[in-house]
């Protein structure tokens, strides 16, 4: 029979054992063919397709309208000029909401609310900062970093309390829900960064980013709140 302290010995090596070999795969960061991510560019496209499925279905998109041609052919010109990914299929369309907010989900889809189209008007260098900023998101791989980095987490707490990442398929039945997806500051100016050097080498005024800024913080004093797109990100 072991007693009490040396069954609780063991287990406490056992956790620090397990906890080890976790630190050691998580410092590797070796997911994903060197990628630093455990998603690679098809599971992305595959979570992308069906989370945009899901919205379609659920949600009024307008693809034709006027407001959906000029997305879209914004959206087409930054592509000439920000060195696109390979194998993802990008698409630009208009989700009929009044939130000022723009979106764009793994492996290409990208959605500008009607709301922000509304705030910016006819200013298609803010537009092209706007969605130049979204694409950045999808190149920057922001949202598989943010994956890989809950699912690492995970990985610690399946040892210490048996707990568990989110799943790829649970990723892509998320919808909606991937939309409203908050990332981090350094993700933030990564994608402004990224928007504005397409949105410039597309022949768009940079400033236009500027501009959407302070409609947006005007609309913040306005409201008393911040706007959707202006939420966790840099002031």
């Amino acid at each position: 029979m072991i007693s009490r302290s040396a069954a609780s010995n063991r287990w406490i090596l056992s956790r620090a054992l397990g906890l080890l070999i976790v630190c050691f795969v998580i410092s590797l960061g070796g997911f994903g063919c060197g990628t630093g991510s455990l998603l690679s560019t098809r599971d992305e496209v595959r979570i992308g397709r069906q989370a945009s499925a899901n919205i379609d279905r659920q949600y009024r998109v307008e693809t034709i309208s006027a407001d959906a041609e000029r997305v879209k052919k914004v959206g087409e010109r930054l592509l000439l000029h920000c060195d696109p990914r390979p194998g993802v299929p990008y698409s630009f369309k208009v989700l009929d909401m009044p939130e000022i907010n723009a979106a764009s989900l793994p492996g290409g889809p990208i959605y500008v609310y009607k709301g922000i189209i509304d705030l910016i008007g006819d200013d298609d260098d803010a537009l092209a900062c706007v969605i130049g900023h979204e694409i950045g998101h999808i190149n920057g791989r922001h949202l598989a970093k943010q994956y890989t980095k809950q699912v690492q987490a995970g990985l610690v707490l399946t040892v210490l309390l048996q707990g568990r990442g989110t799943t790829v398929s649970e990723l892509a039945n998320a919808g909606l829900e991937l939309l409203s997806f908050k990332y981090g500051r350094d993700d933030e100016y990564d994608a402004d960064r990224r928007g504005v050097s397409y949105a410039y080498k597309a022949g768009y005024d940079p400033n236009g980013m500027v501009r959407a800024f302070q409609k947006l913080q005007s609309m913040e004093k306005k409201n008393g709140g911040d706007p959707e797109w202006l939420r966790n990100h840099p002031l």
